[in-house]
């Protein structure tokens, strides 16, 4: 998963664009990896995605949010269980918050948007360390 952020981020920042060929295959990875853990581990995956999806659509719709970071969060949900999908979505906005702060005191004349893969990478090695 790790490498599936690292990847997006790189994009994210290179080529403002997270790209479905990290998301596609990480998506399948995860899904699969759950799978072979028996089926209350694929019931919990699905449902980890799932409710991301169903969470951060609104913030979507609103422009909160591109469609790839959506895809993304449904992605690092494949291998985490509800729980720390929600910490992660949480943390992730807490540090995109920090990061546009950072943006409006600092470089007053850039654009005004963020790469949003970093903060979910950072929240999930927040959520996978163990650490929240």
């Amino acid at each position: 998963m790790l490498t599936l952020l690292s990847g997006a981020v790189f994009t994210d920042l290179y080529k403002d664009k997270i790209y479905n060929l990290w998301l596609i295959p990480g998506l399948l990875v995860g899904i699969i990896t759950a799978a072979l853990g028996g089926l209350e581990s694929l019931l919990a995956a699905m449902t980890a995605i799932a409710f991301s999806f169903v969470i951060l659509l609104p913030v979507y719709l609103f422009k909160g949010i591109a469609a790839g970071d959506v895809k993304l969060f449904m992605t690092a949900a494949s291998f985490m269980s509800v729980q720390d999908t929600f910490s992660c979505i949480i943390l992730s906005f807490l540090i995109a918050g920090i990061i546009s702060l950072f943006i409006l005191i600092f470089k007053r004349n850039k654009k005004r948007t963020i790469h949003f893969a970093v903060p979910v990478l950072i929240s999930a090695l927040f959520i996978i360390g163990g650490t929240l």
